[in-house]
């Protein structure tokens, strides 16, 4: 079968790429900063070729620089917005532009699986995705724990996500529960989702929490409070609620 763009008028082919320019750069200017290649390849849905292409230009055009030196033994390449990106497309005010060799090695993997769960999610409906590096940089909302993303589910509800590579210590997760629980309480969000690599090693280490403190006071946990809390395989998720 012939692909759609052989179809496509010379017009139809601008707009298309205008479009991808557009989706890739607002991506970025709403708080996620840098990304990698393989993202924005399943941003698009288009191959990792193509958008290469794509960021080879954005390159040329000043928008965006590359860290070629992040991961040691690795050809694992950033991406990232430039000052004249985020000027250009409207980044909040408190955005950042990319800084080349200030990236911890270490949070790269979160980083990109938190993007990949976005992406998900706002294709089955998911909206207002405000990223925890907007929400260091200026915590308008006044939050004492601050979570990985806030954003909005299909139903209208808000809510607000944590990526777990490891569980938690029962007191961590508790100390955790318990700020999440305050927020929820203060009108914040009203959900958490925790996406993990192991749905049941997670559910395990909740269990294992029975109390928490909020405000100074030790208070039992019980399956309402409980109720607030989803947990999610992070490579599985598909964007349910």
């Amino acid at each position: 079968m012939a692909s759609p763009a052989l179809s496509m008028t010379a017009r139809e082919k601008k707009e298309r790429a205008e479009f991808k320019r557009r989706t890739l750069l607002n991506f970025l200017c709403s708080g996620e900063q840098w990304t990698t290649l393989a993202v924005v390849a399943e941003l698009l849905l288009t191959s990792e070729r193509n958008a290469l292409r794509l960021l080879k230009k954005l390159i040329e055009e000043h928008l965006i620089k590359v860290d070629m030196g992040i991961v040691q033994n690795s050809n694992l390449k950033l991406y990232g917005l430039t000052d004249h990106a985020i000027v250009s497309f409207g980044a909040p005010a408190n955005a950042k532009a990319f800084a080349i060799g200030r990236t911890n090695q270490s949070y790269v993997k979160h980083h990109i699986q938190g993007q990949l769960v976005r992406i998900k999610g706002e294709r089955a409906g998911w909206s207002d995705w405000y990223p925890e590096k907007l929400l260091y940089v200026h915590n308008e909302k006044r939050l004492k724990k601050i979570p990985d993303y806030l954003m909005t589910r299909p139903d209208g509800r808000k809510a607000c996500a944590e990526l777990e590579r490891y569980t938690k210590s029962p007191k961590r997760l508790s100390d955790a529960m318990g700020a999440h629980l305050h927020q929820i309480v203060n009108g914040h969000y009203e959900v958490v989702y925790y996406f993990v690599p192991d749905v049941a090693a997670q559910e395990r280490a909740f269990a294992r929490v029975h109390f928490m403190n909020i405000d100074g006071n030790k208070v039992k946990l019980n399956e309402t409070h409980r109720a607030r809390f989803k947990i999610f395989e992070i490579e599985a998720w598909q964007g349910e609620m």
